[in-house]
C-alpha cells in the first residue's frame, strides 16, 4: 500500500511508518535538508498517530462505563439514555477505529477504567455499583466495534458475570 492510501485508508498505521521514517533520516544529518527539524517532526507525527488511538479508545471507555452503570442501576430513569449513549460511543470507537491500533489497545485495562467511572458515577448519586464486575474485559474489540451490538444482551452478560 502506498503512503497516500495508507493515509487515507489507516491514519495510525500511517503516523508510525512517518514517524519512524523521519527518526531514520533523523539519524543520518548529512541526509536531512538544512534547517528541518527532524526530531521533533517525527515526535509530532508520532503524536497524531496518538490522538487518533485516543480518538478511538476514549469512547469505548465511555461505552464500557454506561454498560456498568446499566449493569448496576438497570431501573434508573438514565438508563435509556445511557442505553443510547452506548450506541453513540461505539458509533465513534468505530469511526475513529483503525485496524492498526488493535495491537495498542488494551482492553482490560480500559475495561478497569470505565469500570472506575461508573462506581464513580453511581457513588455521586448513592447507588452501589455492581460489586462484582470482572477484573477482564467481558467484551472483545470485535464485539464492541461489530454494528450489531445489542446493548440489553451486553447489560445481561454483565450482570450474570457479576452474580458469578
Amino acid at each position: 500500500m502506498d503512503g497516500r492510501s495508507l493515509y487515507e485508508d489507516d491514519i495510525y498505521a500511517w503516523a508510525e511508518e512517518q514517524a519512524a521514517a523521519l527518526r531514520r533520516l533523523a539519524a543520518d544529518p548529512r541526509a536531512a535538508p538544512p534547517g528541518l527539524d527532524l526530531e521533533h517532526l517525527a515526535e509530532e507525527i508520532a503524536d497524531l498517530g496518538k490522538s487518533e488511538l485516543r480518538a478511538a479508545t476514549s469512547p469505548l471507555v465511555q461505552a464500557l462505563a454506561h454498560l456498568a452503570k446499566l449493569a448496576g442501576d438497570p431501573g434508573s430513569l438514565a438508563a435509556a439514555h445511557w442505553a443510547g449513549e452506548v450506541l453513540r460511543f461505539l458509533l465513534d470507537a468505530r469511526a475513529a477505529y483503525a485496524p492498526s491500533m488493535r495491537r495498542q489497545i488494551d482492553l482490560d485495562r480500559l475495561w478497569r477504567d470505565a469500570a472506575r467511572l461508573a462506581h464513580a458515577s453511581l457513588a455521586a448519586y448513592g447507588i452501589e455499583a455492581v460489586p462484582n464486575l470482572p477484573r477482564q474485559a467481558p467484551f472483545t474489540l470485535d464485539e464492541l466495534l461489530d454494528e450489531g451490538f445489542d446493548v440489553r444482551a451486553a447489560v445481561a452478560r454483565l450482570q450474570r458475570t457479576a452474580e458469578g
